[in-house]
């Protein structure tokens, strides 16, 4: 049996107490360190911001606010370039552009360019985003290319950032995410194809062209970027894609957007179906013709009232109604 000396025992008490002293020692030392960090941090962001908003709201330059503006470097540079991004956003016309070529200026999209390399996946989507953000023509190339990047993540900010660019090829790219292993979200695509198609024709014609595309998962796409651009013009391509396309969740894309589009020459396709064999398009169906106003879609309402069908009488008006339905 071994026997531990009085002496050998306060010893090793004592180097535990030390090593725990020791420890939340570094560990206030990094505390502090961190505090003080974000102080700086909040202190130079105090600075850099109302020069960025004097800026942003002056039309007229003013050597005195533009000069710190542009020689400003290091820490407090990076929080000048913070701000005029955040500023950026929410901006539209000559204001806009002032920003943008500040930012061009201060050689802000150079190091982005270069960190759009680096090996950190985050490092990478964050200058990308960025470059989207800005907008730049000559970035388009490197924008679409990060959208083949082998993190998902860069990936899919990639085709966030895609939005600025609406071009037909911007298009396309975007939607061969959709041929992938799915890992961007369909609703990133989505959302980066509403950007495109708002701001060009081009792109809009493109997504179109999407309509006919042989991968579902790209009609059901476009159908629904066509629905939320509630382009009227569409009505009738949308119709043509309800009636024939032999995928659900495409019937269900082409109901849906017809239900905001909302034009009569659609009561039709409408009408045709709510009699599919997929419940969720014939429900939307419904629905889009019920979104119509009741003196144009008022045959269409009693021809499903009088089928009786269990899934869509709930869904009608009282009125419309079976006896012995209510």
């Amino acid at each position: 049996m071994i026997s531990l000396e009085p002496g050998l025992v306060l010893t090793a008490l004592m180097a535990l107490w030390a090593a725990i002293a020791l420890v939340l020692f570094a560990l206030g030392i990094v505390h502090a360190v961190r505090a003080a960090r974000e102080r700086r941090r909040e202190d130079l962001a105090s600075r850099a911001r109302p020069l960025v908003i004097r800026f942003a709201l002056t039309e007229d330059e003013d050597p005195a606010l533009m000069t710190p503006l542009r020689e400003a470097r290091g820490p407090f540079g990076d929080q000048v370039d913070e701000r005029l991004l955040a500023v950026l956003e929410t901006l539209r016309g000559e204001a806009r552009g002032r920003v943008a070529a500040l930012l061009v200026e201060r050689g802000h999209p150079t190091r982005l360019r270069r960190l759009a390399g680096a090996r950190r996946s985050m490092t990478r989507a964050s200058a990308i985003r960025r470059l989207g953000q800005l907008a730049l023509p000559m970035d388009e190339d490197l924008v679409l290319a990060a959208t083949s990047d082998r993190s998902p993540v860069v990936r899919t900010v990639a085709v966030r950032a895609a939005a600025s660019y609406p071009s037909a090829r911007a298009v396309v790219t975007v939607l061969d995410q959709l041929r992938g292993r799915g890992e961007v979200p369909s609703l990133v695509v989505t959302t980066s194809l509403i950007g495109q198609g708002t701001a060009s024709s081009a792109a809009l014609g493109a997504i179109r062209a999407g309509l006919d595309d042989p991968l579902a998962q790209v009609r059901a796409a476009c159908a629904q970027t066509l629905g939320e651009l509630t382009s009227a013009s569409d009505a009738d391509r949308l119709a043509l894609l309800l009636r024939r396309d032999p995928t659900p969740s495409v019937q269900f894309a082409a109901a849906h957007a017809l239900a905001r589009v909302g034009r009569a020459s659609s009561i039709p396709a409408l009408l045709e179906g709510t009699r599919s064999p997929w419940g969720p398009v014939r429900t939307h169906c419904l629905l889009a013709l019920l979104a119509l106003p009741r003196d144009v879609t008022a045959s269409a309402i009693t021809e499903v009232a009088r089928r009786g069908d269990a899934l869509l009488t709930p869904l009608l008006p009282p009125s419309d109604r079976p006896a012995g339905s209510r």
